[in-house]
């Protein structure tokens, strides 16, 4: 009589093999989360450091040009166009009167800002910064604005001087363009980074 024979079971089922590839799934899944949270955290930061760069170099350029800056010159509102009036002379090859070398600043700085320049600009300054035919956009749908408060060139009241330049960008590309509130629970303002300093 032939008797049956017995074995064990070898291999893995079906049922485990799907598992194992949902359990893998959910974990790539988790990686490809944190690297996108990371990435993104890099391009936040990135924002920041370009908006900080572009808001001390106005400032820097305002303390080389002092009596502009107490005369006024330097105010800029944010807006989605270039500011006027657009500069009549290029003042990084020219001299310039403390009012032109503002002008220029403002508008210089609006295009590398924006790489949108005044009607009329001089371009020549831009050029190395991508086309020929003006500036690379440093931030997106972008903008800029200088206020001064209580300037005087009395030197016993300067004390009460201040300025504050602003940079706005948006920072996922679904702002509203115009939207300069920086409003942090407003989902349609813009960002901004602000220094506010007193002129030397």
């Amino acid at each position: 009589m032939k008797q049956p024979s017995s074995h064990s079971q070898a291999g893995i089922t079906l049922v485990e093999v799907l598992i194992a590839v949902l359990v893998l799934s959910i974990g790539l899944l988790g990686i490809a989360g944190l690297q996108t949270a990371a990435l993104t955290a890099n391009f936040t930061s990135y924002q920041y450091t370009q908006a900080s760069l572009l808001a001390q170099g106005m400032v820097e350029k305002m303390r080389a040009n002092r009596q502009g800056v107490l005369s006024g010159y330097y105010s800029m509102a944010a807006s989605t166009s270039a500011p006027t009036p657009a500069p009549s002379t290029n003042c990084a090859s020219t001299a310039c009167s403390f009012q032109q070398q503002a002008t220029y600043d403002m508008a210089m700085w609006y295009a590398q800002i924006t790489g949108n320049l005044a009607s009329g600009s001089d371009a020549v300054a831009l050029t190395a910064q991508g086309s020929s035919s003006g500036a690379v956009p440093t931030l997106s749908n972008s903008s800029g604005s200088i206020s001064c408060s209580n300037l005087t060139t009395n030197l016993a009241l300067t004390n009460n001087m201040q300025c504050v330049v602003t940079v706005y960008w948006d920072p996922g590309r679904s702002a509203t363009a115009g939207n300069f509130s920086c409003s942090p629970s407003d989902s349609t303002a813009l960002r901004c980074f602000s220094i506010a300093f007193q002129p030397p």
